[in-house]
Order: structure tokens, then sequence, then C-alpha cells
């Protein structure tokens, strides 16, 4: 197999797992989109019982709610930061396979 091909058959694995990746996060991302619609259902329920709990146990449950609002959304960029890494990646392959 020539030299060309080779790199070739690299640069197409190497696509691949980029694609499976890009899947991956794409499954993760609406996974993440799904938590954060029931976080919020979460916080306007809790915001509706407000009134009937003390002003301490609601904003400690709020609290929770928004760090873990936070963590997901820390992870999210995570996710976007590793796809971009990768597409940059790939890019710098893709160049060095057609110089």
């Amino acid at each position: 197999m020539s030299a060309i091909m080779t790199e070739l058959s690299a640069l197409e694995e190497r696509v691949r797992k980029v694609t499976d990746l890009v899947d991956r996060l794409r499954t993760e991302n609406r996974s993440l989109a799904g938590e954060k619609e029931e976080l919020r259902a979460k916080v306007r329920a809790l915001e509706a019982a407000a009134g009937k709990h003390a002003a301490a146990d609601w904003k400690t449950r709020f609290k929770s709610l928004e760090e873990e609002r936070a963590t997901l959304l820390e992870e999210r960029r995570a996710l976007a930061r590793r796809l971009e890494e990768m597409l940059a990646k790939l890019q710098v392959l893709e160049k060095a396979v057609h110089a």
C-alpha cells in the first residue's frame, strides 16, 4: 500500500473517530438539555412552593439546583471545547494529507 493510501486510511479512521465523538457529544448535549429542562421544572416547582416553606428551606434547595445547573453547564462547555479541539486536530491532519 502506498504512503498516501496509508495516510488516507489513517485520516479516514481519525474522521470516523471524530464522527463518533460528535455523535456522542450530540447525545450528551440532548441529555443535558433534557436535564436542564427537568431542573427548570424543579426550580419552577420550588418557586411555587416557596410561599409554603420557610425562606431558609427553599433558598437551600434553590442554591442546590443552581449549583447542579452550573455543573451541567460547565460539563456542556467542556464537551464543546473537546469537540472544537478535535475539529482543529482534524483540520491539521487534513492539511498534512493534502500538503
